[in-house]
């Protein structure tokens, strides 16, 4: 049986969707089938020196994958997943809206100083 690190793994809403290994990318659905089937392992390396197994558990409606390494119930692979960057973005204001039919009636209704 040939076994992988998990290095990261990417996810979206729903979930987990993929796993980065040393050799790799894998989908998500792929990783289930290989351990269910006993043809891979994969790991995660949570210290240097402990090796912590990914398992895949069964729910109502599907599979997912779960790594736990310092005793608590949460899944732990969340943890490695991807961290977008985060970027200032410049608010621009906006252009005003409905024209000169919007123009018109503002300037008919509204009261300025």
């Amino acid at each position: 049986m040939t076994e992988h690190l998990i290095e990261y793994v990417a996810r979206d809403r729903t979930g987990i969707t993929a796993v980065v290994t040393t050799t790799g990318v894998v989908d998500v659905d792929t990783v289930i089938d290989h351990i269910h089937a006993g043809h891979a392992g994969y790991y995660v390396a949570a210290d240097s020196w402990k090796r912590t197994p990914v398992r895949s558990m069964s729910f109502i409606g599907g599979s997912y994958l779960f790594a736990n390494w310092d005793g608590s119930k949460r899944n732990m692979l969340h943890d490695l997943a991807f961290r977008m960057p985060t970027r200032a973005v410049q608010v621009v204001d906006r252009p005003e809206r409905g024209g000169r039919l919007g123009r018109a009636l503002r300037a008919l209704f509204t009261r300025e100083a």
